[in-house]
């Protein structure tokens, strides 16, 4: 038997009902993603074919009918095993939304929501984005989508979630919090590793040791990132594609375009075309 066709299908939506909100469907057959991250978690689930992905350097199988888990800035590469015609649904959503939730559901003083599970089976859960999917490409009412949206996330919470303790951060954790913030107040400009090094109070060496043990990324991939989500957001907000690429920090619209499918695993007109 020949390959499979390569299959590409990618939408997705954006609802003004939903601040900080976006879901995805995607469709593929083969790799379509490298090493990245998202800066919201990651709720989906899987409609057909299957897909073993690494996180954090684990290995995690999921296929049809099973729920994933992602954390922000964890890095992943989610690629469907060969000629699985993967489909799937993601939800990237804001961490404000799921600290908001859990402050309602167990109340204030919780630290950070990890779910140590990243694949689980429920059915119901399932069914239920499936719903919250179904009430926002439809049009539904904000109250209906809100509310679908809430109880998702406090399913969520309460089934397949641990809230750990706030914690005092260490030495490291400092300097990688610096070097973060430094980078992402300087998403365009050209950094160099001597500045990083004289942020984070660390050798060229350490620095490049610690930061990518704690963000799984390089520092010069993590403002690859920064800036792929930058050119996000620009075309979001209307942006033309060429515009995203120059205010995102790329040097042409092309090298822009080859990044961002590389990084997201769709092209920035796809993701321009997100329905509302």
């Amino acid at each position: 038997m020949g390959k499979s066709p390569i299959n590409t299908d990618v939408q997705f939506w954006r609802d003004p009902d939903l601040p900080g909100v976006e879901v995805r469907y995607s469709s593929y057959n083969e790799d379509a993603f490298c090493k990245h991250t998202h800066p919201a978690y990651s709720i989906g689930f899987i409609e057909t074919g299957r897909t073993t992905f690494a996180l954090e350097g684990a290995e995690h199988k999921a296929e049809a009918g099973q729920m994933v888990f992602i954390e922000p800035e964890v890095v992943h590469v989610c690629n469907p095993d060969l000629d699985s015609d993967m489909t799937y649904y993601m939800f990237y959503i804001d961490a404000s939304w799921l600290e908001s939730v859990a402050k309602e559901v167990f109340g204030n003083g919780v630290g950070g929501v990890h779910f140590p599970v990243p694949v689980v089976d429920d059915p119901d859960l399932l069914a239920h984005w499936r719903t919250l999917h179904q009430a926002i490409a439809e049009g539904d009412g904000k109250l209906e989508k809100e509310s679908l949206l809430v109880q998702g996330l406090a399913d969520c919470l309460t089934r397949h979630a641990e809230l750990g303790e706030p914690e005092a951060p260490g030495a490291n954790d400092m300097a990688v919090m610096a070097v973060t913030v430094h980078l992402s107040a300087r998403i365009t400009d050209k950094v160099s590793l001597d500045e990083l090094s004289e942020v984070a109070g660390l050798s060229r060496y350490h620095l490049l040791r610690v930061f990518q043990a704690s963000t799984g990324l390089p520092p010069h991939a993590f403002q690859t990132q920064l800036r792929v989500d930058l050119g996000k957001r620009m075309l979001a907000s209307g942006r033309t594609i060429s515009q995203a690429a120059v205010e995102a920090g790329f040097a042409d619209q092309s090298h822009f375009s080859r990044v961002f499918k590389k990084i997201t695993g769709a092209t920035p007109k796809q993701y321009q075309d997100a329905a509302e």
